[in-house]
């Protein structure tokens, strides 16, 4: 698994010092702050205040890729209600978690209404697989509608019908997927969560929404194996930058750190 680390932007303004307090900039040789980079540098870190990612030096990155804000789109499809021997059944199956075992739901009665209020009474309990789902009714047609980051299938008796509607896209750059990837930076750069429970979790920086600056690359070292033998450890870091900015951009970033390709 590639080791991961973060670095949340949250000003537009660009240092002009080391390690400037709530400044974006990059270093070399862990201390001398340079403006942009150039084709052969080595020992180049990435900074925001006092934090830092890196260092990466000339052929370590492989693939440098913008990725803008985004609310997502959340999943809606149609089931039009028929009649089998005077009753009709919709199944959901909760494709989110992409596992084998997926949750399904089965709501079954002798109209649309009353197939439409078994879901509201499942779709509003906190402990089930189905909560935060929606559903509204139009004469025989419900249509149902996931919260956004997830995704659904139906099925249903012979008679009924389904239409999917509206597809899911997934968000990026939200506050509180931005704050599960800070978490993951924690845990890869043994801050948090592998000593135990009485290591206390690094305070958030987290706040509002970003784009994202996904750096990918490998370290290539000489390994204490017998021969020529080679090390390969591959990286991520993850720059969330302020969604909105207009001086320390995506895009401004791409554009230093590609040189290092």
């Amino acid at each position: 698994m590639a080791k991961k680390e973060v670095l949340i932007i949250n000003s537009d303004a660009a240092a002009a010092n080391a390690f400037e307090a709530a400044k974006f900039g990059y270093v070399k040789d862990g201390a001398t702050r340079v403006a942009t980079l150039t084709s052969g540098d080595d020992n180049v870190s990435l900074f925001y205040g006092t934090k830092n990612v890196g260092p990466i030096s000339e052929g370590d990155i492989k693939k440098v890729t913008v990725i803008a804000y985004s609310a997502g789109t959340a999943q809606s499809s149609a089931a039009t209600v028929a009649l089998d021997s005077g009753s009709a059944y919709i199944k959901i199956i909760n494709t989110t978690k992409g596992t084998m075992n997926l949750p399904v739901k089965t709501f079954e009665g002798v109209s649309a209404a009353a197939i439409k209020a078994l879901m509201d009474l499942e779709f509003a309990k906190s402990a089930s697989e189905f909560f935060g789902f929606g559903a509204s009714i139009s004469g025989a047609v419900i249509t149902i509608t996931a919260p956004i980051d997830s995704h659904f299938r139906l099925a249903g008796n012979d008679a009924s019908s389904f239409v999917y509607t509206t597809a899911a896209v997934p968000s990026v750059g939200t506050e509180a997927k931005v704050a599960e990837a800070e978490k993951g930076g924690f845990i890869d750069g043994a801050l948090f969560g592998l000593g135990g429970t009485n290591i206390k979790q690094p305070v958030s920086q987290v706040s509002g929404n970003y784009d994202l600056v996904l750096i990918e690359g490998t370290k290539v070292s000489q390994s204490k194996a017998v021969g020529n033998a080679k090390n390969y450890d591959n990286f991520i870091i993850e720059v969330f930058v302020k969604d909105g900015n207009s001086t320390v951009t995506p895009a401004a970033i791409q554009t230093q750190v590609v040189k290092l390709k």
